[in-house]
């Protein structure tokens, strides 16, 4: 009896593991958790550098600008759109603050607010080419992307704008305590995004645009007041992430946010969001950030090729479209292979 007893109950807590694992990865964030688990932990045992405490909060506050960014991305593909945009508008935004703090002497508040708002009106202003002109959102918000850009280098005439007061580089390198004032923002705009997405009805037509949008048409969503919503809230994340980066950096160059569309996206794909709307969260595209920086790092640190650096962020782009195929169930292993060639053609 004591045998049957002892594997009765080995079955019944195998039963119970199973059961919790399967519960555990029912969680679409959990997949991509477990890859930054174990990417971060190979890289902690293979690399003094990478463990070192400067180096770990390098990778935090370079993973925050992007996450910020990102959240605003996310929402609005969620929402079946675009924003091709964000990197102009982060521009614009923090070069007015620089101007407006550093040369004409504003008050910190008054140049952080004209940046803030100069973001959140590009942002509104592609909401309404998207919801009254029914315009494509890629097409539009590259446009728009050009013109913002044209706008910063017509305002500053192409010069940077240098020897800018240390109190604004604060937001970048200051710290609350031990902890960077960076972290701070990205994770407050996190949990105040994560509920307005999961605990809002602007969160749920959000995603009920995005997965099916003649259904919420024909539920009575105001699907153009949704748009405009998502699209200023990406302006404002944006023109916030571009502060925080001007802060970080120190100088305000009209190139500055150029390069965060990529990273940006990226975040936003490998954590889970469906390039076709509809799904998404916040907790995923931060944790695809946390992985986008801890790659950048690695490359670094580990000295990998500078010119190939490039080349395999490229590469995970392509293997988090992949994923986002196989998540969709557009892609199988058996289409992968070969066997079904044919399916989902026609």
């Amino acid at each position: 009896m004591g045998m049957v007893e002892t594997t009765r109950a080995r079955a019944s807590l195998g039963a119970k593991i199973a059961t919790g694992l399967k519960q555990v990865f029912a969680v679409r964030e959990s997949g991509v958790l477990l890859a930054l688990v174990v990417f971060f932990t190979l890289l902690w045992i293979i690399s003094p550098v990478f463990r070192t405490p400067f180096n770990l909060t390098i990778i935090l506050k370079q993973m925050s600008v992007v996450s910020i960014v990102a959240m605003g991305q996310t929402l609005v593909i969620i929402s079946g759109a675009f924003d091709l945009s964000q990197g102009p508008v982060a521009g614009l935004a923090a070069m007015l603050t620089a101007i407006a703090w550093g040369r004409w002497g504003w008050d910190p508040v008054l140049a952080i607010s004209l940046g803030l708002g100069i973001g959140t009106a590009c942002g509104l202003t592609n909401g309404m080419l998207a919801a009254r002109f029914r315009l494509h959102p890629i097409v539009m918000t590259l446009a728009t992307a050009t013109i913002f850009q044209g706008i910063n280098f017509f305002i500053t005439r192409g010069q940077s704008v240098v020897g800018l007061p240390t109190t604004m580089t604060w937001f970048g390198k200051g710290k609350i305590g031990s902890v960077p004032v960076p972290v701070i923002l990205m994770f407050i705009v996190a949990i105040v995004m994560h509920i307005m997405l999961t605990r809002t009805l602007f969160g749920l037509r959000v995603r009920m645009i995005g997965g099916n949008l003649k259904a919420g048409y024909d539920s009575g969503v105001q699907v153009e007041r949704v748009r405009i919503g998502v699209f200023t809230i990406s302006g404002f994340l944006a023109a916030l992430g571009g502060i925080v980066l001007l802060g970080r950096v120190g100088n305000a160059v009209p190139q500055i946010g150029n390069e965060l569309l990529f990273p940006v996206v990226t975040a936003a794909i490998v954590g889970g969001t469906l390039l076709t709307g509809g799904v998404g969260s916040m907790a995923g595209t931060l944790i695809g950030a946390a992985i986008m920086a801890i790659v950048r790092n690695a490359l670094v640190i580990l000295q990998f090729n500078i010119f190939l650096q490039d080349v395999a962020q490229g590469f995970l782009v392509v293997l988090a479209l992949l994923i986002d195929l196989f998540r969709r169930g557009e892609l199988t292993w058996a289409i992968l292979i070969g066997k079904d060639r044919y399916a989902g053609e026609g």
